[in-house]
């Protein structure tokens, strides 16, 4: 891969006054520049070809480790995918065939039937589930101990107890982490590994070459967990919090804007997937209703006359794809606040 890095490094002294992005990044918008005047912001961009463009600001570079959060999900869909490759895993099939008694249980004190709601179906957030992590009763809880190690039964019983269901198998997108939760207990079962272990040997990882990249708690990170960064959440530094509040499936990988970017290409390029048929599945809206914004682990977006991939993460991360170019695109600030300006950069990149 060749490379062509253009990056500037400012402290945090005199970040208003100095602020300059890059000399060879895509001119930014007055406002989107003025949004990132006292930011802590890392951009990089990969093009098909190799050539590579990286900002630095702050405490971040495009090398700097973060939770990425749902990015994860992404990695999570395309490791099922690799399954269903290898005939592990039944896109169709109901999910009461891969989950734990217990857990079907538990989904039906709240009216979900596991015999109805397909894996397709949690993959692409259209199995009529809310989400546990959206709830006020989540962040309540963190909060009473933000060094809890939580459990998927804890997920799967605060989505129980905190919401109800949000319409019929098949109805409606409704974004939920904990379909999520279920989706990655789906894959350690039919993989016979952890998932962090699945995703690393189905998605070839070691082979991208992904240096800044592992999954918390299940794998050491070790050169990785010492260099991650800060992220903050309504004032609140939120690095010592526990990584299984958003571990399971939803989020749980630590990367850099250079490493999302990096998996973004390969997956989207073919150099994930053993067939070429996959990546269509994944990309597919065969079944989904029709305004559903999502696929199989990722956003289908428009801009003008560009149709491009993405996902976020809660904290502040975000990877892009541009078909028509082959090039990847990956961000990070350190304070969620700052996303849609840093967003903007991105998406001022992708349509150059």
């Amino acid at each position: 891969m060749r490379t062509i890095i253009f990056s500037a490094f400012i402290s945090l002294a005199v970040l208003a006054p100095n602020f300059a992005i890059a000399a060879d990044w895509p001119p930014l918008s007055k406002t989107v520049e003025a949004n990132l005047q006292a930011t802590d912001v890392a951009l990089y961009g990969v093009t098909a070809s190799g050539d590579e463009m990286s900002f630095g600001q702050g405490v971040l570079n495009a090398t700097t480790p973060l939770r990425i959060a749902s990015v994860t999900k992404t990695y999570v869909a395309a490791t099922a995918l690799r399954l269903w490759e290898d005939g592990k895993l039944d896109l169709e099939a109901p999910i009461a065939r891969y989950i734990d008694p217990a857990y079907a249980t538990t989904l039906a004190e709240d009216g979900y039937d596991a015999n109805v709601i397909t894996v397709r179906q949690l993959m692409s957030h259209t199995s009529g589930m809310a989400d546990h992590a959206q709830t006020q009763d989540f962040f309540d809880t963190i909060l009473k101990d933000t060094s809890h190690m939580w459990t998927r039964e804890e997920d799967l019983r605060g989505l129980v107890d905190w919401t109800d269901p949000v319409g019929t198998p098949g109805e409606r997108f409704f974004y939920s982490d904990t379909g999520y939760v279920l989706l990655g207990h789906i894959i350690e079962k039919q993989a016979g590994m952890s998932l962090a272990a699945a995703a690393r040997a189905y998605l070839g990882l070691d082979a991208i070459g992904l240096p800044d990249t592992y999954w918390e708690i299940m794998e050491a990170g070790e050169g990785i967990a010492d260099r991650r960064a800060h992220q903050m959440f309504e004032g609140m530094d939120t690095y010592g919090w526990s990584a299984s509040l958003d571990l399971y499936g939803g989020g749980g990988i630590v990367s850099s804007p250079r490493d999302m970017a990096r998996f973004f290409q390969a997956l989207f390029s073919g150099e994930v997937f053993k067939k070429a048929g996959t990546l269509e599945v994944m990309l597919s809206a065969d079944g989904l209703p029709s305004d559903s914004p999502y696929r199989l682990g990722i956003f289908v977006r428009q801009l003008g006359d560009v149709t491009y991939y993405e996902h976020s993460g809660f904290w502040g991360t975000l990877a892009l794809y541009n078909p028509a170019t082959g090039a990847a695109y990956g961000g990070a600030v350190t304070d969620k606040t700052n996303f849609p300006a840093m967003r903007q950069a991105l998406l001022d990149a992708l349509v150059k």
